[in-house]
C-alpha cells in the first residue's frame, strides 16, 4: 500500500554558507519531537526565499505537520489572519529603515511576498518606556540582529495595499530582556552553529566568560555572560570565528540609557 506524504513549508532559514547543517540540525531537532509518533521525515530542502520544506510520511503526519505549523510557523496568505493572532518571524532588513524593523513572517498576497512591519513607536513603547530613542540605540542596546527569530502579535493589517504591523508577544519580550533583568550581558549571533561558537569560545579562551549558550533558532544562538563579563568586549576577541553571521550584543549600560526619563 502506498502510504501518502504532507509537504509542508516553514519558517525555520538556512543560510547560504551552512546550508547543509541547516538541514543536519532540523532534523535532529525533529526526530526528538516526533520520536513518539509514526512518522518519518522523507526530505527537507529549502525554498528560493531559503524557508525549510519539510516532506513527511507516516500514520502521525497529520499531528506532526500540525506541530510544525504551531512552533515554526507557516507560509499564509493576509486573507488567513487576523489583528491580535500570534506569528513566528524573522527580523529583516535590520537598521535598513529609519522608521521600525521588518519581519519576515512568511505572509503574502495574491501577487507578492509582505514583510509585516514592527513600527518605530512599537519599539519604543514595548523596549525603551517610550522614550523616543533613535530606532539604531534600540536596536545596539537589545543586540537585535538579522534572522533573529521572535514570536509577534498581529497589530493591524490593511487589505488594500496588503500592509501588516505587528508587535513582540509578552513571551517574547520577556526572553529578550532575561538577561538584562539578572544584571547579565548577552551575545546574540545568527548564522553559525554550536560547534564553531564552542571553537571559537576555546581558542579565544573565553569559555569561562559564558554562562549558558541557548540555542534560538536552528544556527542563531544567545549566549549569555557571566556577571561582570562585557557583551561588547568579546565581539573584537571572537567574532572573526563567525564569518559572515550576524552578532548583536545585549549591553546593560545601553538599554540603561533608553529606559531614563
Amino acid at each position: 500500500m502506498v502510504r501518502l506524504m504532507e509537504k509542508i513549508t516553514i519558517l525555520e532559514k538556512s543560510y547560504i554558507v551552512h546550508k547543509h547543517s541547516s538541514a543536519k540540525s532540523l532534523k535532529y531537532i525533529l526526530d526528538k519531537e516526533f520520536q513518539d509518533l509514526d512518522v518519518e521525515i522523507t526530505d527537507i530542502s529549502f525554498s528560493k526565499k531559503r524557508h525549510a520544506e519539510i516532506t513527511l510520511e507516516g500514520d502521525d503526519k497529520v499531528i506532526a505537520k500540525n506541530f510544525l505549523i504551531a512552533n515554526f510557523g507557516t507560509i499564509r496568505s493576509i486573507a488567513d489572519i487576523e489583528i491580535g493572532d500570534t506569528i513566528y518571524g524573522r527580523f529583516r532588513d535590520v537598521g535598513g529603515v529609519k522608521f521600525g524593523i521588518f519581519v519576515d513572517a512568511g505572509i503574502q498576497s495574491s501577487t507578492r511576498d509582505i514583510d509585516a512591519l514592527y513600527p518605530l513607536f512599537e519599539l519604543r513603547n514595548q523596549l525603551s518606556k517610550g522614550n523616543k530613542n533613535p530606532l539604531v540605540s534600540i536596536i545596539r542596546a537589545y543586540g537585535i540582529v538579522e534572522n533573529l527569530p521572535m514570536h509577534f502579535e498581529i497589530t493591524k493589517k490593511q487589505a488594500i495595499g496588503s500592509k501588516v504591523w505587528v508587535k513582540l508577544t509578552e513571551e517574547s519580550l520577556n526572553w529578550l530582556n532575561e538577561p538584562l533583568i539578572k544584571k547579565r550581558e548577552a551575545l546574540i549571533i545568527c548564522g553559525t552553529t554550536r560547534r564553531t561558537i564552542k571553537q571559537a569560545l576555546i581558542e579565544s579562551r573565553h569559555a569561562e566568560d559564558i554562562e549558558e549558550i541557548e540555542r534560538v533558532g536552528l544556527l542563531e544562538y544567545r549566549l549569555t555572560c557571566k556577571r561582570g563579563t562585557r557583551a561588547d568586549g568579546l565581539i573584537p576577541e571572537i567574532g572573526y570565528f563567525f564569518g559572515r553571521a550576524k552578532i548583536g550584543a545585549q549591553v546593560l549600560k545601553r538599554v540603561d540609557d533608553l529606559l531614563k526619563q
